[in-house]
């Protein structure tokens, strides 16, 4: 449950203006509670810890009716307001009270074990249980009638662990890794985070997020025209580079915090007023004499940060596109949307297929104890293994675009108006791809875990042949119900016939 509250944030984080910022703050939700889950689940020495704390809270809620709205009240509002309160006292009153809290919790603990363990050393005052302490706190519990038989629950009692009877411990693993599979392909697949045109935070320019089939951008929403090719003399270049830069000269300009934004707004001036490229605003800021040792590393920082290595075309004037929605078909932005539309279809085929492979490995594992359900952990072997395939072909589709050669709309750097850029698709959408793609490729790492563990089960089953547990059928006199125990009237064996 925890994990799938994760799946909002993600989602919420795709959406935001701040998608960087966004995502860390999703991604550290997501593997705080994924790594928790790690740490606690897949072994079962380790997964009794939270199961044994579970059943004591139920155990205690089953005792005292007001213990969950109690709980719910000292855990998420008293406890907190302490811990405030102490932050506000200071290190003396958290050193005081941690160390009588420490000391009350050390001394019931020996308690505790004195009584279990070595009673006779305790006073007699200190060996009862006190009348009003609930039967979940007690040390020395009441004695219970034995069970004997299915009317009072002897027979076919279940378990919390689905595998406990054959010790399948790997199977925990399996349903897990797909679960956060189904999760991550849910969010990615469909998502225009495949890659993404992203610009620097002083660059007025929209990102643009590339899916699978379509291109997502707030620009879209609003006419834009063609831009023409842009003309800056040298001259123009060093008239709007002086603009903002009146204190360059000083000693210590470039070196000082904050001077990066005047160098921000001379290239806002040249691009704005006279169309200068950032290698023409790059050149006037080398040949300019400014003080500091940083000078021309904020000059080729600048332009790092806002130049591509791609070339740019200038169609004739017209619109490029018209207002509309945010989100276009990627066949109007790039002119490699078919390989990325395969990319798309593989993930789609290779989600629906671990589906499949999701269903048939929990109904092996529910229903395994009681019927042969060999056939349903081979189709999730199956399953798994075409989910597999699909995956590393949407990879490996993905990875051709990026490598591959594309013409895409942008918008350009130096008109702020629609132009097309030409060269390796990695180099217009900033390089090996965004969220989609990664949490592609990290699926198909998990279900290469799930199907290694899967393929282990399938091989042991073929190898240790299954047979039916011998069923035992308890008959007991009810004509006498204030007697104390249930007479057991007959035990009948109940066994597989011989083939």
């Amino acid at each position: 449950a925890n994990i799938g509250t994760t799946l909002t944030g993600i989602m919420s984080a795709l959406a935001s203006s701040n998608i960087k910022v966004g995502m860390e703050v999703a991604l550290a939700h997501l593997f705080f509670n994924l790594i928790g889950t790690l740490i606690w689940f897949p072994l079962p020495f380790m997964r009794a810890v939270p199961l044994g704390m579970a059943k004591f809270l139920g155990s205690m809620a089953g005792d005292v009716k007001w213990f969950p709205l109690a709980y719910i009240f000292v855990a998420f509002a008293i406890l907190p307001l302490i811990f405030f309160l102490l932050s506000l006292a200071g290190a003396a009153a958290v050193g005081v009270l941690g160390s009588l809290l420490f000391m009350s919790l050390l001394a019931v603990l020996i308690l505790i074990c004195l009584r279990t363990t070595r009673p006779h050393v305790l006073p007699d005052s200190l060996t009862h249980d006190p009348e009003w302490l609930p039967e979940t706190l007690r040390v020395q519990k009441p004695e219970k009638p034995q069970s004997t038989g299915i009317a009072d629950g002897g027979l076919d009692t279940a378990d919390a662990d689905l595998d406990a009877e054959q010790a399948w411990w790997q199977g925990v693993v399996a349903w897990s890794f797909t679960w956060f599979v189904l999760l991550l392909l849910i969010t990615a697949v469909p998502n225009a985070q495949w890659g993404n045109m992203k610009y620097a935070k002083f660059d007025p320019r929209e990102h643009v997020g590339i899916g699978a089939w379509s291109a997502c951008s707030a620009q879209y929403t609003e006419a834009m025209s063609w831009a023409s090719a842009p003309s800056c003399t040298s001259a123009e270049a060093s008239t709007c580079w002086a603009w903002h830069m009146g204190s360059c000269s000083s000693a210590d300009f470039a070196d000082t915090a904050g001077a990066n934004e005047q160098y921000e707004e001379s290239w806002e001036n040249c691009t704005a007023h006279y169309q200068c490229s950032p290698a023409q605003w790059e050149a006037a800021c080398l040949a300019a004499p400014c003080g500091g040792s940083g000078h021309e590393a904020q000059c080729k920082n600048l332009t790092a940060a806002v130049a591509r290595n791609f070339v740019v075309s200038y169609p004739s004037s017209g619109a490029a596109w018209e207002a509309g929605e945010a989100c276009r078909p990627l066949a109007e932005v790039c002119d490699n949307d078919g390989t990325i539309g395969h990319a798309g279809n593989f993930g789609v085929v290779g989600l629906l297929s671990a589906v499949v492979g999701q269903t048939c490995l929990l109904t092996y594992l529910f229903l395994r104890k009681s019927r042969d359900m060999s056939k349903a952990l081979w189709g999730a072997t199956g399953a798994f293994a075409f989910a597999w395939v699909m995956l590393l072909g949407s990879w490996a589709a993905f990875a051709s675009a990026l490598s591959g050669e594309a013409t895409c709309t942008i918008v350009d750097v130096t008109t702020r108006r629609a132009a097309t850029a030409t060269g390796t698709f990695g180099e217009i959408i900033n390089g090996g791809g965004s969220y989609s793609y990664g949490f592609v490729i990290f699926s198909w790492l998990l279900l290469t875990a799930v199907l290694a563990v899967v393929v282990q089960r399938v091989l042991f089953d073929m190898k240790t042949p299954r047979t039916d547990p011998v069923k035992e059928v308890r008959v007991f006199d009810l004509r006498s119900p204030h007697r104390q125990q249930d007479q057991e009237a007959s035990v009948l064996s109940v066994c597989p016939r011989s083939a």
